[in-house]
């Protein structure tokens, strides 16, 4: 049981790492989609749009791996309490 238990934790603390490593992945990209979305600085006419659709297609893919982490992380925690 101790194997099964140990295995888990580093499951656990895999999910955890990942899932922190994505957040920080989102909040560049978030950050670069602002700064270009900046209409202060930036006309509306000159906005780069093919430059910011991957970008937004990335960050949508990545917040769907943060919450399939969180959910698994949820699950692990559970079952190591």
């Amino acid at each position: 049981m101790n194997i099964e238990r140990a295995a888990m934790r580093g499951k656990l603390a895999e999910a955890k790492e990942k899932k922190f490593r994505l957040k920080n992945k989102f909040e560049a990209l978030a950050t670069a989609v602002r700064t270009q979305l900046n209409t202060a600085l930036t006309d509306i006419e000159d906005i780069p749009m093919d430059e910011l659709s991957p970008m937004f297609s990335d960050l949508e893919l990545t917040w769907a791996e943060i919450l399939a982490l969180r959910s698994e992380i949820e699950k692990l925690e559970r079952r190591l309490t």
